[in-house]
């Protein structure tokens, strides 16, 4: 299995190094720290802006009230009744206006920059406070980070909100022409009480979202505790770009003390531990049952974001450091535990018994004695069939190369189970009785891929990006590019080393030029229903001839799905099964365990 499953610390197809630099546009030279309008819209990949300016009639995100953008080129201006002055050299971008101070007459925070900005110049942006009692030119309270990227072809922008009674929130952000290495930050917020003695209340270093998701974050600096210092909350959505995705949020909680801000430990763990009710703790919205299990799949994309115990987290304090998350190694398996008895009561067999052999893929695994009652629930929901006879067959199936493989063994619509073996072809009758058939039949294709069709080499465990991806070839062998699936990789995974990797089956189910779909570890991938499948069923499929049945073997046993309800029959071993497949009556499934083939069905009652 070690040769299919790729650590995506090393990348898997051979990636190029990624470079810092940035490069200059002919139709658009460097501007060191020009301020650009806010996008509409956040594309996949991107962090949305915590304070940007929102569009007329929408209300700002926890009451943040946005600044004022002055006008062109001005270094004088009068803004509520606050007269802002800087050097002639320089520039107000835009301003806030407010009480900061509590003596019943407002100050201001404005964001100005030098009016000649030459090209390679240092960025001359700074966040200065200034009112009636402050001496020319003001206190200047925030500059440029200076882990942000800077440089020919970066391009930065600037938002200033309000979010506090005498609190502001600045977030400054990157955008270059260059890749950069992976979850480096490229954007500051910073949480500053102006007419305070320490200015800087919370700052954090933010990186993109991983591809395929987007991350907005929204801050709320009002006290919470009721001690006339403003607090901070930092409510973080993430939003994955796949078919029928249900948005995540949760909330990092400061304190402000006169030593420092003091985390709230509970978070975010217990915003993540909410996910999996039917309830959006965020917004109040409704999540139906079917919702549920997306919900909780992007409340794992999330902690992979917030917390350090992912090994992948995309925030971090002033120093760079990630954040702990205790309770997690609840939170999680707690998720896990909602989203098993979420498809038991769909009625989703497969889907059921695969979340559950996932125990353990996102930080802790599941008490042992709670893991048994919900493999308790499990077969006792979808037809528990216990009595179940097994029979080791004498054909020995041809051995496994190592990548995945269509079976070797199917069944004939007369229900005899065809064995492919290092000699040729095998019959077996629904009697036992053995008879070659190498003359008269070929042996048919095991390996995942023919004619046009890629081929199936493997999977990868990103830590780039959140999903599994498959590793595929060309025809004649090259690689190519990966493919996300839907399923969430193991956290941490291989993003820490010390942890180990799951191994799970790699079933193809159908695999041509225009549909490739199959079972990672039991769970579906490439359709999200059977009936989407061609039929009859390709040879060596885990689907019966006649493309009405599927199975599939997990720790909870083998899983039968196509009939008028889902069965699950008790086996022993089921988690060493392989190449598990069906005949078109679903009274016998033949698997792989080891070297040998083995038939199971039903114990005829006496």
């Amino acid at each position: 299995m070690r040769s299919i499953i790729k650590n995506s610390l090393v990348a898997p197809l051979g990636v190029a190094l990624l470079t810092c630099g940035c490069r200059c546009t002919e139709d658009r030279p460097y501007t060191p720290f020009h301020i650009e309008p806010p996008k509409p819209a956040v594309s996949a990949g991107e962090v949305a802006s915590v304070t940007a300016p929102v569009a007329s009639g929408e209300a700002p995100p926890l009451g943040a009230r946005p600044s004022d953008v002055a006008p062109k080129d001005v270094s004088e201006w009068t803004l509520e009744g606050v007269t802002l002055s800087v050097a002639p050299d320089r520039v107000i971008e835009r301003a806030l206006a407010a009480d900061f101070d509590g003596d019943g007459q407002k100050e201001a925070v404005a964001w100005t920059r030098a009016r000649s900005e030459n090209t390679g110049a240092e960025t001359t942006g700074e966040l200065v406070f200034m009112g009636p009692k402050m001496p020319s030119p003001g206190r200047v309270l925030a500059k440029l980070p200076a882990y942000m990227p800077t440089g020919p072809g970066c391009r930065h922008t600037v938002a200033l909100s309000g979010t506090g009674p005498r609190t502001v929130t600045l977030d400054v952000a990157a955008k270059c022409d260059a890749a950069r290495l992976q979850r480096s930050p490229t954007r500051g917020v910073i949480v500053l009480s102006p007419a305070g003695e320490r200015a800087t209340v919370l700052e954090l270093r933010i990186a993109d979202a991983a591809p395929g998701e987007a991350m907005s974050l929204a801050v709320d600096s009002t006290d919470r505790d009721g001690d006339g210092r403003d607090d901070v909350r930092v409510s973080v959505t993430l939003a994955p770009d796949v078919a029928d995705a249900v948005n995540a949020s949760a909330d990092l909680v400061w304190l402000d003390r006169t030593a420092g801000p003091s985390r709230d430990s509970s978070e975010p763990s217990r915003s993540l531990a909410a996910q999996g009710s039917s309830t959006d703790t965020h917004s109040a919205v409704k999540l139906t049952g079917r919702q549920i299990p997306a919900r909780i799949a992007s409340a794992r994309r999330l902690y992979a974001t917030l917390c350090a115990e992912s090994g992948t987290a995309r925030i971090f304090d002033a120093d760079g450091a990630p954040f702990a998350c205790s309770g997690a190694a609840s939170a999680l398996p707690a998720l896990l535990s909602t989203e098993v008895r979420n498809l038991v009561t769909r009625r989703d067999a497969i889907g059921a018994a695969s979340a559950l052999a996932r125990d353990g893929w996102y930080e802790a695994a599941l008490p042992a004695k709670q893991h048994d009652t919900l493999q308790q629930a499990v077969l006792k929901a979808f037809r528990p069939v216990f009595d179940v006879a097994e029979r080791t067959l004498t054909p020995v199936p041809r051995a496994k190369s190592g990548l995945p493989r269509f079976s070797p063994l199917t069944y004939e619509e007369g229900g005899a189970l065809l064995v492919q073996t290092s000699d040729g072809v095998v019959r077996v009758d629904p009697e036992g009785r053995v008879q070659d058939q190498s003359e008269a039949m070929d042996p048919w294709p095991l390996a995942v891929g023919v004619g046009a069709a890629p081929r199936w080499t493997g999977i990868a465990f990103p830590c780039e990006r959140s999903e599994i991806l498959l590793l595929e070839s060309d025809p004649v062998g090259n690689p190519l590019p990966s493919k996300p699936t839907e399923l969430v990789a193991p956290r941490p995974g291989p993003c820490r080393h010390t942890s180990a990797l799951p191994t799970p089956n790699l079933t193809p189910i159908e695999w041509t030029e225009s549909r490739q779909a199959g079972f990672i570890g039991g769970s579906l991938f490439g359709v999200t229903d059977v009936g989407q499948l061609s039929k009859p069923a390709q040879k060596g499929s885990p689907r019966s001839p006649n493309g009405k049945l599927l199975v599939t073997a997990t720790a909870t046993g083998i899983v039968l799905v196509g009939t008028t309800k889902p069965q699950l029959w008790s086996v022993p071993e089921g988690a060493a099964l392989s190449d598990c497949v069906v005949n078109d009556g679903g009274t016998s499934v033949a698997c792989v365990r080891g070297d040998h083939a083995v038939a199971f069905g039903p114990r005829p009652k006496t």
